[in-house]
């Protein structure tokens, strides 16, 4: 019996909503992206000039981290979930070591 079939189905469902929101973020970052010929077509001089390298400058290095964060939380998930199956195979083992024992006393 594995333990942590109880809540595997839960981790999956939260590693797909975790990618779901990964994707969303990417898509934001896009929809921002495509602001920014609009913003320089529209608003004219060092303002608008500034306004563009500040948000090259803060907003996208910021996303992109909040992407990585993102994928980051699935990946040590997937980590997490990989070391509790090695602890069952292990416990398994030491299980069935032992019941070979006790069948020979």
């Amino acid at each position: 019996m594995n333990y942590f079939q109880l809540i595997r189905g839960a981790v999956q469902q939260a590693m797909s909503q975790i990618s779901g929101q990964r994707t969303i973020a990417s898509g934001l970052l896009d929809t921002l992206k495509g602001y920014e010929p609009m913003v320089q077509a529209a608003w004219i001089g060092g303002d608008a000039d500034e306004y563009v390298a500040d948000f090259r400058r803060k907003i996208v290095p910021a996303m992109i981290e909040l992407i990585a964060a993102i994928g980051g939380i699935n990946l040590n998930l997937s980590k997490a979930v990989n070391v509790v199956d090695q602890m069952e195979q292990k416990c398994k083992s030491i299980v069935s070591g032992l019941t070979d024992e006790f069948k020979a006393i």
